[in-house]
This record gives structure tokens, C-alpha cells and sequence, in this order.
């Protein structure tokens, strides 16, 4: 019941949203050292190296992590992580400028049910002017309220043209 209750909060709160709203960020990239965004997808069911993928992004670059480790709900990622070419920094840092403010109003670290039926997820962290908070989310967009929807598909892009 409380999980029921908890997402119908977390949806009337993003229907009240305007959908063509400024993004959380206030400049292009993150500018402090140590900000930056994860951001990635991964699939539990899934065979070969392209089943996580999990990007850091910081004002100037883009890594990827290494180990490729399934998120879980308990705590940040933890990844290690190899610089990329700035060419793949490029397709990336449109993120900066694209993340809803709604997705901060959703205080539940999962927002529907990531990876539940072999659909994946997208994980997602946050941290920047000292807020810190992390998503998994699923892919199945009828578990996803409407407004993260196009947001969702930018981050499926990106983490595509990366993989290209």
C-alpha cells in the first residue's frame, strides 16, 4: 500500500510540472571540481559487455566505468572509470541542458520497476551545487510518468551514439 500511495504522489507531482520547463541546471555543465552527472542503462538478463554501460560527466568530460557493475537501490555507483575522446564528450554533454527539474521532485530512489521484466533500466545520479541523489528507472515507459518520457529516450540516444 505505501508503495501505491508513494507513486501516485510522485505522479500527481510531475502532472503539475510543466513539461516545456527549464532544466535543474542553471549553466551548461557542472562547474564546481568533483560535480557531475552518471548516467547509463543496464539490463540483469542480458549477455556481452554492452549490458551496463554507465557514463561519468563533468563539465569538460566524459569516462565510462570499466567494471560494469549492476546498480542496486542501496547506494550510489561505484565504478571506475577511463576517460573518453571529447568527440564522445560532445554527443554527452547535451545532458547537461536536457534533465527535467521534475525528476527532482521524485524523493523514491526507484521510480517504477527497473529491470523487473527483462525490461532494463536507466540509472541516473545526480550531484551538483551539493544535491547528491541517484535513480533507477525503469525502461518501460507505462511504469514512468509522461513527463520523463522524452528525457528517457535522450538518455537511450546518447548512451547509443556513445556506443557507436
Amino acid at each position: 500500500m505505501k508503495k501505491i500511495v508513494s507513486c501516485i504522489s510522485v505522479m500527481l507531482a510531475l502532472a503539475a510540472c510543466n513539461t516545456d520547463e527549464d532544466p535543474f541546471f542553471q549553466v551548461d555543465q557542472p562547474t564546481e571540481e568533483g560535480e557531475y552527472l552518471l548516467f547509463g542503462t543496464y539490463a540483469g538478463e542480458c549477455l556481452g559487455e554492452e549490458c551496463i554501460e554507465i557514463f561519468k560527466l563533468t563539465g569538460s568530460t566524459l569516462s565510462e566505468d570499466k567494471n560494469d557493475n549492476y546498480p542496486n537501490t542501496q547506494s550510489t555507483y561505484s565504478g571506475d572509470f577511463n576517460l573518453l575522446s571529447d568527440d564522445k564528450f560532445e554527443i554527452a554533454k547535451s545532458l547537461l541542458s536536457s534533465t527535467p527539474a521534475s525528476l527532482l521532485i521524485i524523493t523514491d530512489t526507484i521510480i517504477g520497476q527497473p529491470d523487473y521484466a527483462d525490461g532494463g533500466g536507466i540509472y541516473f545520479e545526480y550531484n551538483v551545487n551539493n544535491t547528491h541523489r541517484y535513480w533507477l528507472i525503469d525502461q518501460v515507459k507505462s511504469n514512468v510518468p509522461n513527463a520523463l518520457h522524452p528525457w528517457m529516450d535522450k538518455v537511450n540516444s546518447v548512451v547509443d551514439q556513445i556506443n557507436e
